[in-house]
């Protein structure tokens, strides 16, 4: 006995264990079996409900800013995460969208009722408790139907979208026990419709030169125009795109048109298209679809600045989303020609708007482009200086001096412009001849007022007028300084500002 003790310490040693911690190893180790039994056991039974939505995109030029929008295709797909008896009340709610007020709703097992609810009385109908008449088994997939269980998985079509809810919204659907709420057997939540918008636009500006050789009343041609962008001497085109997604499930109605990037919309849908800017000799704002659009600007456009022009939808150039290549259309400032008029140098910014009132919803109204987006950038393909002082007074022998030079010799370069400003404010436009390369030339003040004189306007040549000097060549190559001169006071030097192809007040 006693060598048979020795022998089990003697094995207690070798094997690093007494009979003690023998026995807490088992124990141990059946504890972490019985946890992983247990965690086997827990992830049998955390199945939860599922609600498969239809997720239905939904276009925001459907829903009017007045009047709710019903939607007609939601589908559902619903499977509980364990055995839900009958009697159960299960209450089917919508956050940011209501029911059809006194609309019946089933839960169906293919063409089966399970029960079925009555949706409550305005303002109360965003959900819907139904009593189940039969119990819902663990892994049968269900639907919510509208129409008695007449047919399997009919979408659910009385779901309501408030008006005036915009692009970003989700309608949630969400399914709970109604009187234990939260039960992991039950409970189960999912989008059913997603608000998005449908048509979207690019706007790229068009930079445009003006054409010194016929007074800045024409621009300078591209001579590879098009595509677009692009400038011809009568157009200044930026280019617009405007494209249906056509991903979207619930969408406002497109026609074909003429085929790709020709779709169009109602005649009571709208586009309009409003340019912010100086409107100075300028004729017309276009839009050139399959169909051109034009409006002719106004006296009044060109007093407040800006000048609107509306296109029909049925006269519009829609490109579907899956349309390949793009194709843009010309949104056109053209020219009035009046000589007499010259065009300004300057940015002149665009605003988008499409309107409803045809295949759009009635009163709906969005910016594709925000106003401010620049549009037509008109600059001048020359060299600008601003002369803030000139003066001819002959009594006191005074006269002002506008020395110019220039090294350009590109063809039909040189050429010298000058606005002078009038009593009035308006500007008096002098061609004043042609510069030599390296020979001075020279612009008195009599010179100008003998033009403004001319044109039936007057300067006070005592007190000093200005005048904004425009010489067709490359700023580098110009030299330019001014001075006045007057008996017994001699000649003092008049600033010159460049101004870098805009006018810089």
């Amino acid at each position: 006995m006693e060598r048979s003790k020795e022998k089990n310490k003697k094995n207690e040693g070798r094997f690093g264990m007494r009979k003690g911690k023998v026995k807490k190893f088992f124990v141990t180790a059946t504890a972490l079996t019985a946890l992983g039994l247990l965690g086997v056991a827990s992830d049998s039974f955390a199945a939860t409900a599922r609600l498969h939505a239809g997720n239905t995109l939904l276009a925001a030029e459907k829903i009017s800013p007045t009047t709710d929008y019903s939607a007609s295709s939601v589908y559902t797909a619903y499977q509980t995460g364990g055995p839900v008896a009958a009697t159960t009340v299960i209450k089917i709610s919508l956050a940011n969208g209501k029911f059809e007020p006194g609309s019946t709703i089933d839960i169906c097992d293919g063409t089966t009722s399970m029960g079925s609810g009555t949706v409550p009385s305005a303002p109360n109908n965003n959900y819907v408790e139904i009593t189940l008449t039969s119990p819902l088994a663990s892994g049968r997939v269900y639907t919510f139907q509208t129409d008695g269980c007449t047919a399997p998985g009919t979408p659910l079509d009385n779901i309501i979208v408030p008006a005036g809810t915009g692009a970003g919204t989700v309608i949630t659907m969400t399914v709970d026990n109604a009187l234990t709420p939260g039960d992991i057997n039950v409970f189960a939540t999912a989008p059913v419709i997603t608000v998005k918008n449908q048509f979207s636009a690019t706007l790229l500006p068009v930079t445009s030169k003006l054409d010194f050789g016929t007074n800045m009343n024409t621009f300078k041609p591209d001579p590879t125009c098009p595509p677009l962008p692009c400038t011809t001497a009568s157009a200044s085109r930026a280019a617009l795109l405007i494209v249906s997604d056509e991903s979207i499930n619930d969408k406002v109605r497109v026609d074909t048109g003429g085929g790709s990037c020709d779709r169009k919309l109602g005649a009571g849908d709208s586009l309009v298209v409003r340019i912010t800017g100086n409107l100075q000799g300028l004729d017309q704002i276009r839009y050139v679809g399959a169909t051109t659009t034009s409006y002719t600007i106004t006296a009044t456009d060109r007093a407040n600045g800006f000048a609107t022009l509306t296109v029909r939808g049925d006269h519009l150039s829609i490109c579907y989303s899956t349309d390949s290549p793009k194709v843009y259309r010309a949104l056109e400032l053209t020219v009035d020609g009046d000589p007499g008029t010259p065009i300004i140098a300057g940015t002149r910014t665009a605003q988008i708007t499409i309107r409803g009132g045809g295949y759009v919803a009635t009163g709906y109204s969005r910016d594709l482009i925000p106003a401010g987006t620049p549009s037509h950038i008109i600059q001048l393909d020359a060299t600008q200086y601003y002369i803030p002082l000139i003066k001819f007074n002959p009594a006191a022998g005074e006269e002002t001096y506008i020395k110019l030079q220039s090294k350009s010799r590109i063809p039909g370069a040189n050429g010298v412009l000058v606005q002078i400003l009038a009593s009035d404010g308006s500007l008096v436009t002098y061609n004043a001849g042609t510069i030599t390369p390296g020979i001075p030339f020279t612009i008195t003040g009599a010179d100008l007022v003998s033009a403004v004189t001319t044109a039936g306007k007057t300067v006070d040549g005592v007190k000093g007028f200005a005048a904004i000097v425009t010489v067709n060549a490359p700023e580098d190559d110009v030299f330019a300084y001014a001075n006045i001169c007057s008996i017994g006071a001699g000649c003092k030097r008049v600033p010159i500002k460049t101004v870098g192809g805009s006018i810089a007040e």
